[in-house]
């Protein structure tokens, strides 16, 4: 229980007062980035899992392919 609380202390403390947030940038700019970065890798989790499933038609250039 002890250790649950030291850790609830710090992880708010690191959220509750900007955490990690560079100081070159304002509070906009940061979370324009943030949102930049969340849906590029959505954008890759999601080809990635395109490319698991076969949900693509196979690619025709392949090494074995070229003339």
């Amino acid at each position: 229980m002890r250790k649950l609380a030291c850790l609830l202390l710090l992880a708010g403390g690191a959220f509750g007062i900007g955490g990690c947030a560079s100081p070159a940038y304002t509070g906009g700019e940061n979370l324009a980035r943030t949102l930049r970065t969340w849906d590029y890798e959505n954008k890759q989790m999601i080809d990635d899992i395109d490319y698991e499933l076969m949900l693509r038609p196979a690619s025709h250039s392949t090494v074995w392919n070229l003339r």
